[in-house]
């Protein structure tokens, strides 16, 4: 859904971007963009030095090297390496979004979990701007979870060990085991891509505030208990961290908001998502973006820093 931040270049779907990195696009997303005193912008003036957002080089955006590009073959969203624990032959993984994870020109159904899925995705960090040395492309080597079913989330796990990727440099992500409070502070790192130029296609680090929790529905999918926020975002950062700046860990992932060009088009519909309220009714927001709670994802990992989504603690709904 444009809303659900673009990520596929062909795909009919409103949801995926048309605009490509490579020949690629992002796969879902424009949402909505903002200045820094809060005010919404046109999504034409995605290139305006007025968008609240900011490159990162690569000597400030260090830690935040784990966040990198998602290629499928249908387009692009941002992703990034989590920690799972400190076992030395733990897998590496990666998280996305689920509707970056679907079959080629096809989102998940409202109903599906796919688990244990080969994939051709590839993930590259060191996505920065000036980053000078060989960019690294790691394969992935299945998608071991992904829905979009309730929320909207996609794990990835990568052909190299966790370990490996630290011992490379790469900084993995920690994430928060509560959802955060309205009102903290946050920083998204993601790839804008949607209408950016291609000089601007690198990592940037988008500063804001998390708002309340709400019950968002876009065309078929529902999504419980999604994060509000006024963070800049478009197309090609579906996937993207959004990470507390009071404890440095990931609260959420982004995945959707309302496209200007969308406005006209039913309430939640493809691309013009609504908040659904207690009583039922259904309103659009075009000032709000939305993103997804991830404190359930670290129960589904075992002792060995293995998913496992048969074990007792996982909190991860199954098939």
């Amino acid at each position: 859904m444009r809303s659900i931040l673009k990520f596929g270049r062909n795909i009919s779907i409103g949801i995926l971007l048309a605009i490509g990195i490579g020949g690629l696009a992002p796969t879902t997303l424009n949402a909505a963009i903002f200045d820094r005193s809060g005010r919404k912008l046109p999504d034409r003036e995605v290139n305006s030095a007025r968008v609240n957002w900011q490159m990162l080089s690569t000597a400030a955006g260090r830690r935040y090297n784990g966040v990198g590009l998602i290629e499928v073959n249908h387009g692009i969203c941002t992703g990034f390496l989590f920690s799972t624990g400190v076992h030395p032959q733990a897998p590496a993984y990666v998280l996305t979004n689920g509707h970056c994870q679907g079959a080629a020109h096809k989102l998940p159904t409202n109903r599906e979990i796919i688990v244990n899925r080969p994939t051709k995705t590839r993930f590259t960090v060191n996505y920065f701007h000036d980053f000078k040395a060989e960019r690294l492309t790691i394969p992935v080597k299945r998608l071991v979870y992904g829905t979009m079913k309730n929320t909207d989330i996609a794990i990835l796990e990568l052909t190299k060990t966790q370990q490996e990727l630290i011992a490379a440099g790469v900084v993995p992500l920690q994430i928060a085991a509560t959802p955060p409070a309205a009102g903290d502070p946050a920083i998204v790192i993601g790839v804008p891509s949607e209408g950016v130029k291609d000089e601007l296609n690198f990592l940037h680090a988008v500063t804001c505030r998390t708002g309340e929790l709400a019950n968002v529905k876009e065309d078929v999918y529902n999504w419980k208990k999604s994060i509000r926020h006024r963070c800049s975002i478009v197309g090609g950062m579906s996937g993207s961290p959004m990470i507390s700046l009071k404890t440095h860990r990931v609260v959420g992932i982004i995945n959707t908001g309302v496209n200007d060009n969308a406005t006209k088009q039913p309430p939640c519909s493809l691309n013009r998502p609504c908040e659904v309220a207690a009583n039922g009714s259904i309103q659009t927001f075009p000032q709000e973006n939305y993103g997804q709670l991830v404190d359930r994802i670290p129960s589904c990992f075992n002792a060995q820093g293995v998913f496992d989504l048969t074990q007792s603690t996982c909190q991860l709904e199954r098939p």
